[in-house]
């Protein structure tokens, strides 16, 4: 399952990348280099050891009084299970070489490129629409957090018009604008400078300058793995919404 307590919360903030070499060698795959998500790391490590103390792997799937030795093994998976679920494949594949797993809205920022793309026989995973998990990570959102400054920082209409516009597409009574990308266009012209044309000599401008500093100053000082980038796992199937209005309000 996905998040569900605070404890899984506290899991899924834990997000520093965490070294794979030694699992990859303990349980038989190439972790050279490689890293993943350390709080879902954790949590696998827990599922497994949680199977081995119940003997239900060994009771289901295993042995001559195996209950179900003609099965196969699939293992399934919700946002942080989904996660784990994708870990747990890796740390038994070499027990179960048919196993398969199926990862519904797997976390962004899982797993280094290289196993993302090496599990894709074995891994699937599905991604609904414009899910947000699926495509967040701690670069997505160092990403989008410099998006919306320098978004702010072209802004040249009093801020209450632009959050009036924004409301007025959805507050009851309003009249929606369409998403004509003529009309896009004009009203972004209209509030906002081009980039590359933004004033250089206001307070907003100098405090952008200041935070980009600092957070440059940040980058240089963390561990080099903390800046390993990472991503959803195995083969992705994108499900696009068809036949529906793009506004939530109606």
């Amino acid at each position: 399952r996905g998040t569900l307590s605070i404890e899984d919360c506290i899991v899924d903030v834990l997000v520093d990348p965490e070294s794979l070499e030694d699992l990859g060698n303990e349980y038989g795959f190439d972790g050279q280099g490689q890293a993943c998500h350390s709080g879902a790391l954790d949590e696998t490590k827990w599922i497994l050891e949680d199977l081995r103390a119940h003997r239900i792997l060994e009771r289901l799937l295993l042995g001559p009084n195996a209950e179900y030795s003609h099965y196969s093994l699939r293992i399934v998976g919700h946002s942080l299970g989904a996660a784990c679920a994708c870990l747990l494949s890796f740390m038994l594949r070499r027990q179960f070489p048919n196993l398969r797993c199926v990862c519904y809205s797997p976390p962004g920022g899982f797993i280094t490129r290289k196993l993302a793309e090496e599990c894709k026989d074995f891994v699937s995973s599905f991604v609904l629409d414009s899910d947000l998990v699926p495509r967040l990570s701690v670069d997505s959102m160092e990403h989008l957090r410099n998006e919306v400054l320098e978004l702010i920082g072209r802004i040249k209409v009093p801020k209450v018009e632009i959050v009036e516009h924004a409301l007025s597409g959805v507050l009851p009574g309003k009249n929606n604008v369409e998403d004509d990308p003529d009309v896009l266009v004009e009203t972004n012209a209209r509030i906002l400078y081009p980039k590359g044309s933004v004033p250089i000599d206001t307070e907003f401008a100098r405090q952008l300058e200041r935070v980009k500093a600092a957070q440059s100053e940040r980058r240089k000082s963390r561990s080099g793995i903390r800046d390993v980038p990472l991503f959803p796992p195995g083969r992705i199937c994108h499900l696009v919404k068809t036949g529906q209005r793009r506004r939530c309000c109606h």
